[in-house]
Protein backbone atom coordinates (compact mmCIF):
# COMPACT_ATOMS: atom_id res chain seq x y z
CA UNK A 1 0.00 0.00 0.00
CA UNK A 2 1.38 3.48 -0.54
CA UNK A 3 0.75 6.42 1.13
CA UNK A 4 2.05 10.05 -0.16
CA UNK A 5 1.66 12.82 1.65
CA UNK A 6 1.84 16.50 -0.59
CA UNK A 7 1.05 20.01 -0.16
CA UNK A 8 -0.91 22.53 -2.14
CA UNK A 9 -0.42 26.55 -1.44
CA UNK A 10 -2.46 29.46 -1.45
CA UNK A 11 -1.73 32.13 -3.82
CA UNK A 12 -3.34 35.86 -3.47
CA UNK A 13 -4.20 38.24 -6.66
CA UNK A 14 -1.57 41.27 -6.50
CA UNK A 15 -3.97 42.63 -9.36
CA UNK A 16 -7.09 41.66 -10.75
CA UNK A 17 -9.62 43.08 -13.18
CA UNK A 18 -12.14 41.47 -15.08
CA UNK A 19 -12.85 42.72 -18.63
CA UNK A 20 -16.20 41.03 -19.38
CA UNK A 21 -18.09 38.18 -19.53
CA UNK A 22 -17.83 35.60 -22.20
CA UNK A 23 -20.11 33.86 -24.05
CA UNK A 24 -19.32 30.44 -22.47
CA UNK A 25 -20.44 32.36 -19.35
CA UNK A 26 -17.03 32.88 -18.12
CA UNK A 27 -15.25 35.72 -17.61
CA UNK A 28 -12.14 37.19 -19.65
CA UNK A 29 -9.56 38.58 -16.69
CA UNK A 30 -6.77 40.04 -16.23
CA UNK A 31 -4.43 39.04 -12.75
CA UNK A 32 -1.22 38.65 -11.10
CA UNK A 33 -1.05 35.73 -9.37
CA UNK A 34 1.66 34.69 -6.50
CA UNK A 35 1.67 31.84 -4.21
CA UNK A 36 1.86 32.14 -0.71
CA UNK A 37 3.39 29.38 1.95
CA UNK A 38 -0.07 28.57 3.81
CA UNK A 39 -0.75 24.95 2.28
CA UNK A 40 -3.23 22.59 2.72
CA UNK A 41 -2.03 19.04 3.38
CA UNK A 42 -3.30 16.29 1.76
CA UNK A 43 -2.73 12.21 2.23
CA UNK A 44 -3.20 10.01 -0.68
CA UNK A 45 -2.81 5.98 0.25
CA UNK A 46 -3.80 3.57 -1.77
CA UNK A 47 -6.33 1.57 -0.20
CA UNK A 48 -10.08 0.02 -0.29
CA UNK A 49 -12.52 0.37 -2.78
CA UNK A 50 -13.01 3.16 -5.43
CA UNK A 51 -12.67 6.60 -5.04
CA UNK A 52 -12.74 8.02 -1.30
CA UNK A 53 -12.16 12.42 -0.53
CA UNK A 54 -12.69 13.20 2.55
CA UNK A 55 -11.85 16.54 4.13
CA UNK A 56 -10.67 18.49 7.32
CA UNK A 57 -12.64 20.21 9.16
CA UNK A 58 -15.83 18.17 8.61
CA UNK A 59 -17.88 21.17 7.39
CA UNK A 60 -15.39 21.74 3.71
CA UNK A 61 -16.89 19.99 0.74
CA UNK A 62 -16.38 16.26 1.11
CA UNK A 63 -16.43 13.29 -1.67
CA UNK A 64 -17.91 13.68 -5.09
CA UNK A 65 -18.61 17.63 -3.96
CA UNK A 66 -15.21 17.98 -3.42
CA UNK A 67 -13.46 19.54 -6.49
CA UNK A 68 -10.22 16.93 -5.48
CA UNK A 69 -12.97 14.12 -6.48
CA UNK A 70 -13.58 16.49 -9.92
CA UNK A 71 -9.99 16.12 -10.99
CA UNK A 72 -9.45 12.77 -9.55
CA UNK A 73 -11.91 11.15 -11.43
CA UNK A 74 -11.13 13.05 -14.61
CA UNK A 75 -7.68 12.04 -14.68
CA UNK A 76 -8.71 8.17 -13.97
CA UNK A 77 -11.05 8.65 -17.28
CA UNK A 78 -8.25 10.53 -19.33
CA UNK A 79 -5.72 7.73 -18.25
CA UNK A 80 -8.32 5.28 -18.67
CA UNK A 81 -7.95 3.52 -15.04
CA UNK A 82 -9.53 2.66 -12.07
CA UNK A 83 -7.16 3.44 -8.74
CA UNK A 84 -8.62 2.04 -5.12
CA UNK A 85 -7.62 5.84 -3.47
CA UNK A 86 -8.13 7.48 -0.25
CA UNK A 87 -7.43 11.61 0.12
CA UNK A 88 -7.66 12.77 3.02
CA UNK A 89 -7.25 16.84 2.67
CA UNK A 90 -6.30 18.65 5.71
CA UNK A 91 -7.09 22.33 5.15
CA UNK A 92 -4.94 25.16 6.55
CA UNK A 93 -6.10 27.75 4.21
CA UNK A 94 -9.19 29.44 4.81
CA UNK A 95 -12.60 27.79 2.69
CA UNK A 96 -14.36 30.74 0.38
CA UNK A 97 -11.78 33.45 1.22
CA UNK A 98 -10.34 33.90 -2.11
CA UNK A 99 -6.96 31.81 -1.55
CA UNK A 100 -7.55 29.36 -4.48
CA UNK A 101 -6.83 26.36 -1.30
CA UNK A 102 -9.83 24.24 -3.53
CA UNK A 103 -8.00 24.79 -6.72
CA UNK A 104 -4.48 24.31 -5.42
CA UNK A 105 -5.47 21.05 -3.95
CA UNK A 106 -6.91 19.86 -7.04
CA UNK A 107 -3.61 20.88 -9.12
CA UNK A 108 -1.38 19.03 -6.40
CA UNK A 109 -3.66 15.78 -6.39
CA UNK A 110 -3.33 16.08 -10.37
CA UNK A 111 -0.03 16.06 -10.48
CA UNK A 112 1.06 13.48 -7.48
CA UNK A 113 -1.25 10.76 -8.61
CA UNK A 114 -0.36 11.11 -12.33
CA UNK A 115 3.50 10.88 -11.81
CA UNK A 116 3.56 8.41 -8.68
CA UNK A 117 1.07 6.00 -10.30
CA UNK A 118 3.00 6.03 -13.52
CA UNK A 119 -0.55 6.97 -15.87
CA UNK A 120 1.35 8.79 -18.73
CA UNK A 121 -1.08 11.67 -18.98
CA UNK A 122 1.29 14.57 -20.87
CA UNK A 123 1.66 17.90 -19.09
CA UNK A 124 -0.74 19.37 -22.30
CA UNK A 125 -3.70 17.17 -21.24
CA UNK A 126 -3.02 17.35 -17.45
CA UNK A 127 -3.29 21.24 -17.90
CA UNK A 128 -6.56 20.88 -20.22
CA UNK A 129 -8.03 18.81 -17.44
CA UNK A 130 -6.44 21.53 -14.94
CA UNK A 131 -8.55 23.89 -16.99
CA UNK A 132 -12.06 21.96 -17.34
CA UNK A 133 -12.11 21.42 -13.34
CA UNK A 134 -11.71 25.12 -12.43
CA UNK A 135 -10.42 28.43 -13.99
CA UNK A 136 -7.75 28.96 -10.89
CA UNK A 137 -6.24 25.35 -11.16
CA UNK A 138 -4.08 26.07 -13.81
CA UNK A 139 -1.91 28.51 -12.21
CA UNK A 140 -1.32 25.83 -9.30
CA UNK A 141 -0.21 23.17 -12.33
CA UNK A 142 3.17 25.70 -13.10
CA UNK A 143 6.07 25.70 -11.12
CA UNK A 144 6.39 29.29 -10.79
CA UNK A 145 5.73 31.40 -7.65
CA UNK A 146 4.39 34.36 -10.07
CA UNK A 147 2.41 34.27 -13.37
CA UNK A 148 0.32 36.67 -15.23
CA UNK A 149 -3.37 35.23 -16.25
CA UNK A 150 -5.45 36.25 -18.90
CA UNK A 151 -8.80 34.63 -20.75
CA UNK A 152 -10.72 32.78 -18.25
CA UNK A 153 -7.53 32.04 -16.10
CA UNK A 154 -6.21 29.38 -18.97
CA UNK A 155 -3.68 32.58 -20.23
CA UNK A 156 -0.70 31.95 -18.58
CA UNK A 157 2.95 34.09 -18.47
CA UNK A 158 5.32 32.65 -15.90
CA UNK A 159 7.17 35.85 -13.98
CA UNK A 160 11.09 35.18 -13.52
CA UNK A 161 11.34 36.45 -10.46
CA UNK A 162 13.42 34.13 -7.61
CA UNK A 163 13.00 36.69 -4.89
CA UNK A 164 10.13 36.63 -1.81
CA UNK A 165 8.01 38.96 -0.81
CA UNK A 166 6.40 38.81 2.57
CA UNK A 167 2.78 39.75 3.68
CA UNK A 168 0.21 39.75 6.36
CA UNK A 169 -3.40 38.28 5.60
CA UNK A 170 -6.55 39.17 7.55
CA UNK A 171 -9.23 36.29 6.80
CA UNK A 172 -12.84 37.70 8.20
CA UNK A 173 -15.18 35.39 9.53
CA UNK A 174 -17.65 35.76 6.53
CA UNK A 175 -17.33 33.40 3.56
CA UNK A 176 -17.77 35.12 0.26
CA UNK A 177 -19.44 32.93 -2.68
CA UNK A 178 -16.64 33.46 -5.94
CA UNK A 179 -20.41 32.94 -8.08
CA UNK A 180 -22.24 35.61 -5.97
CA UNK A 181 -19.33 38.19 -6.77
CA UNK A 182 -19.04 37.41 -10.10
CA UNK A 183 -22.70 38.09 -10.23
CA UNK A 184 -22.46 41.33 -8.37
CA UNK A 185 -19.95 42.14 -11.27
CA UNK A 186 -22.01 41.27 -13.78
CA UNK A 187 -24.59 43.88 -12.68
CA UNK A 188 -22.29 46.69 -12.38
CA UNK A 189 -20.23 47.76 -15.25
CA UNK A 190 -17.01 46.58 -16.26
CA UNK A 191 -13.90 48.18 -15.72
CA UNK A 192 -13.77 51.58 -18.55
CA UNK A 193 -11.06 53.06 -16.31
CA UNK A 194 -7.74 52.13 -17.65
CA UNK A 195 -5.78 50.13 -14.80
CA UNK A 196 -2.30 49.49 -14.98
CA UNK A 197 -1.13 45.81 -14.91
CA UNK A 198 1.94 46.69 -16.50
CA UNK A 199 2.79 49.09 -13.54
CA UNK A 200 2.17 46.11 -11.32
CA UNK A 201 4.54 43.70 -13.47
CA UNK A 202 7.00 46.45 -13.29
CA UNK A 203 6.91 47.24 -9.85
CA UNK A 204 7.44 43.03 -8.58
CA UNK A 205 10.06 42.69 -11.57
CA UNK A 206 11.83 45.53 -9.51
CA UNK A 207 10.83 44.05 -5.85
CA UNK A 208 9.49 48.32 -5.68
CA UNK A 209 6.74 47.21 -2.78
CA UNK A 210 5.92 50.91 -2.80
CA UNK A 211 4.99 51.45 -6.04
CA UNK A 212 3.68 47.68 -6.51
CA UNK A 213 1.25 49.20 -3.46
CA UNK A 214 0.19 52.10 -5.08
CA UNK A 215 -0.44 50.13 -8.53
CA UNK A 216 -2.83 47.58 -6.41
CA UNK A 217 -6.25 46.70 -8.09
CA UNK A 218 -9.06 44.40 -7.44
CA UNK A 219 -12.63 45.07 -9.13
CA UNK A 220 -14.32 42.50 -6.53
CA UNK A 221 -13.39 45.57 -3.80
CA UNK A 222 -15.98 47.72 -6.16
CA UNK A 223 -18.82 45.05 -5.73
CA UNK A 224 -18.63 44.06 -1.93
CA UNK A 225 -21.88 45.66 -1.13
CA UNK A 226 -23.01 44.84 2.19
CA UNK A 227 -19.84 43.21 3.05
CA UNK A 228 -18.08 46.29 2.67
CA UNK A 229 -17.99 46.76 6.61
CA UNK A 230 -16.05 43.41 7.23
CA UNK A 231 -13.19 44.56 4.65
CA UNK A 232 -13.06 48.18 5.80
CA UNK A 233 -12.09 47.06 9.30
CA UNK A 234 -9.66 44.41 7.81
CA UNK A 235 -8.13 46.75 6.54
CA UNK A 236 -8.55 49.20 9.25
CA UNK A 237 -6.78 46.79 11.42
CA UNK A 238 -3.52 46.74 9.17
CA UNK A 239 -3.25 50.42 8.94
CA UNK A 240 -3.94 51.18 12.73
CA UNK A 241 -0.68 48.84 12.67
CA UNK A 242 1.58 50.53 9.96
CA UNK A 243 0.66 49.05 6.83
CA UNK A 244 -0.34 51.77 4.41
CA UNK A 245 -1.91 49.94 1.59
CA UNK A 246 -3.70 46.62 1.68
CA UNK A 247 -5.64 44.69 -1.10
CA UNK A 248 -8.80 42.32 -1.25
CA UNK A 249 -7.14 38.79 -2.73
CA UNK A 250 -9.43 36.92 -5.60
CA UNK A 251 -13.05 37.61 -4.69
CA UNK A 252 -12.52 37.72 -0.95
CA UNK A 253 -12.98 38.46 2.22
CA UNK A 254 -9.19 37.92 2.42
CA UNK A 255 -7.18 41.39 2.67
CA UNK A 256 -3.59 41.43 2.73
CA UNK A 257 -0.50 43.62 3.03
CA UNK A 258 3.31 43.34 1.17
CA UNK A 259 6.12 43.43 2.73
CA UNK A 260 9.74 43.48 1.51
CA UNK A 261 11.64 42.91 4.34
CA UNK A 262 10.47 39.69 6.78
CA UNK A 263 11.09 41.53 10.04
CA UNK A 264 9.07 44.64 9.30
CA UNK A 265 6.16 42.11 8.55
CA UNK A 266 6.93 40.22 11.67
CA UNK A 267 6.72 43.93 13.38
CA UNK A 268 3.39 44.65 11.97
CA UNK A 269 2.17 41.03 12.46
CA UNK A 270 2.91 41.17 16.11
CA UNK A 271 0.56 44.17 16.54
CA UNK A 272 -2.17 42.33 15.52
CA UNK A 273 -4.96 41.59 17.97
CA UNK A 274 -6.30 38.91 18.91
CA UNK A 275 -9.85 38.10 17.38
CA UNK A 276 -12.21 35.62 17.23
CA UNK A 277 -13.56 37.01 14.34
CA UNK A 278 -10.72 36.82 12.14
CA UNK A 279 -7.91 34.97 10.94
CA UNK A 280 -4.25 36.43 10.62
CA UNK A 281 -1.42 35.03 8.89
CA UNK A 282 2.23 36.15 7.93
CA UNK A 283 3.66 34.38 4.88
CA UNK A 284 6.40 34.81 2.02
CA UNK A 285 6.31 34.01 -1.67
CA UNK A 286 5.89 29.76 -1.79
CA UNK A 287 9.17 28.35 -4.32
CA UNK A 288 8.42 25.03 -3.31
CA UNK A 289 6.71 21.93 -5.26
CA UNK A 290 4.01 19.61 -3.88
CA UNK A 291 6.21 17.98 -1.79
CA UNK A 292 6.61 21.04 0.58
CA UNK A 293 10.76 22.28 -0.49
CA UNK A 294 10.45 25.73 0.04
CA UNK A 295 13.29 28.01 -0.84
CA UNK A 296 14.12 31.37 -0.50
Amino acid sequence: MREIKVFAPAKLNLYLDVLGKRPDGFHNIETIFEKIDLKDEIIIKEKGKGLKVKTTPSNCSQGRENIVYKAAYALFKEARVKLNLDIEIKKRIPVSAGLGGGSSDAASVLKAVNKIFKLGVPAKKLFSIARDIGKDVPFFMLNSPFAVAKGAGELLEKINLNKSLFHILIKPSIPLSTKLMYRRIDKCSFSTKPHSLKGTLNALKKMDVKALEKNYYNIFESALARDNVHINRAKAMLADRGAEHSLLSGSGPTVFCTFKDKEDAKAVFRKMPKDRDTSVFLVKTYKGGIYGDNRG
